[in-house]
């Protein structure tokens, strides 16, 4: 039974595939234009045949005056000299035939003509003819091109009508005929052959990396595919798919070094809520109850803390900038006041404003968790002073806080504003946050439109400098 159906799976991928589609449209157009082809050479030949003999009736016009200027006209006409086989008529008022070819003779004008009334004459094969008649001619070596022209025997006016086969462009055009009758399924399938050859092998390598790509997944997105060695459209996909590739490789090693950190992160107050709880618990009468929930409590909070920043910067990292809705427009100035008088003695606002507001497109709480995070950040790696300055032009807001502490090395300051990052000399301080704060700075910051940087300040450590778009309304 499976057997069986493999047929039938082939044909119907064979059919619904862009190489099957591809070949017949290209059949059905050289098809088409062959056809095309073969009926303009026809007309063409008929064309030329017609040019080669018009005019002929003139020229035996002037033979039959010639033969009646030498005597009496002969009403057995002599054979005409011409290339092809020609047939004189003269044909008087009355429509009598006093001369003619040997082929002609015993048949009367109207024998040869009938009134048709469309002020032509028209060969029955469809050649043109000069007066208001039809060709009934039955001759062997049609078919006949018919012309007339006036002429003067014996002084009487009379019409000459010359018959000129078309027999050799009859012949051929048969010829022709035979002949593309026979190679015009030749070259159908010829070309149909060579199409279906052609495109298989140019879409072979799509093929090839449609099953490369199939084969990888989450555990081997390390694998990448073969890239061919001509740069063509083929060479460009394969390209664009292994950076697709190495994007999702980072974004997965990114997302398994987060569940890591935050894992981590969190075992640590769950550990001593642990602990604490399992000494006193073993322990009850020994245990000073007030500070063990003191504790509890201290770790509860730090957790608690720790899970809004991971929340926060999952929503940050995935939000879509398009469907975000605009944030109330914030007082940059108020913002970093309050926040500058809210850490402590060790942070000083060095450059005041000058008491005009700043407003910025960031909402005021995200704007809050900004300069609060750098502040914090700041106070956590400064010897003994921290300062903030606020400065303002026509575009945008700028914060700067700055720290008296060792400095970020120009080969970290990108890394620090990723989650988890903490530089190896701070990790083993007790006051160790972990490792958020930079990286919320910089998802908020990007949202808003801005940007944050990090350099050597002027007190000797680190200086982070916050730059956001004023609102529309400043």
């Amino acid at each position: 039974m499976t057997r069986l159906l493999r047929p039938a799976a082939w044909l119907r991928r064979t059919v619904g595939s862009t190489r099957l589609r591809i070949t017949m449209v290209t059949v059905f157009v050289v098809g088409l234009a062959l056809a095309l082809g073969a009926l303009v050479l026809t007309a063409s030949m008929h064309r030329s045949a017609e040019r080669s003999v018009r005019g002929t009736a003139t020229t035996q016009s002037a033979w039959i005056e010639s033969l009646a200027s030498s005597g009496s006209l002969p009403p057995v006409l002599p054979a005409v000299d011409a290339p092809r086989l020609t047939l004189v008529q003269v044909v008087d008022a009355q429509q009598t035939v006093i001369a003619a070819s040997s082929q002609l003779q015993g048949a009367d004008a109207d024998d040869q003509f009938g009134r048709d009334g469309r002020g032509g004459r028209d060969h029955a094969d469809g050649a043109r003819v000069d007066e208001r008649h039809e060709l009934r001619l039955h001759l062997r070596g049609g078919p006949w091109f018919n012309e007339s022209a006036p002429a003067v025997v014996d002084g009487k006016p009379v019409t000459v009508v010359v018959f000129t086969s078309l027999a050799d462009y009859e012949r051929a055009v048969e010829s022709i005929g035979r002949a593309l009758a026979i190679a015009y399924p030749i070259l159908l399938l010829l070309v149909a052959g060579a199409t279906w050859l052609l495109v298989g092998r140019a879409l072979r390598p799509v093929d090839r990396m449609r099953r490369e790509v199939d084969a990888i997944t989450a555990g081997n997105l390390g694998s990448r595919i073969d890239e061919p060695p001509v740069s063509d459209e083929v060479g460009h996909l394969a390209v664009t798919l292994n950076s697709m590739l190495a994007r999702l490789q980072a974004s997965a090693d990114r997302q398994r070094r987060f569940i890591a950190d935050a894992s981590h992160e969190l075992r640590t107050p769950v550990a001593n809520i642990g602990a604490a709880l399992d000494v006193a618990r073993r322990y009850p009468d020994g245990v000073d109850w007030p500070e063990v929930a003191h504790d509890v409590a201290s770790q509860n909070q730090r957790m608690a803390r720790l899970v809004d920043d991971l929340l926060l910067v999952a929503r940050t990292e995935h939000a879509d900038p398009v469907a975000a809705v605009p944030a109330e427009p914030t007082d940059l100035v108020d913002v970093v006041r309050s926040e500058v008088a809210r850490a402590g003695p060790t942070v000083h606002l060095v450059e005041p404003p000058d008491g005009s507001a700043v407003r910025v497109a960031v909402g005021e709480h995200q704007l809050e968790r900004v300069v609060s995070n750098l502040i914090e950040n700041a106070v956590r790696h400064a010897s003994t002073r921290v300062e903030v300055s606020l400065t303002a032009d026509d575009s945008s807001g700028v914060v700067t806080i700055s720290d008296d502490g060792p400095g970020i090395a120009p080969d970290e300051r990108d890394r620090v504003f990723e989650p988890f990052v903490r530089l190896d000399e701070h990790r083993r301080r007790p006051d160790g946050g972990a490792g958020l704060g930079l990286a919320i700075v910089r998802d908020l910051v990007t949202a808003a439109g801005g940007s944050v940087t990090v350099d050597d300040g002027p007190l000797g450590g680190a200086s982070f400098v916050v730059t956001l778009p004023k609102a529309a309304d400043d």
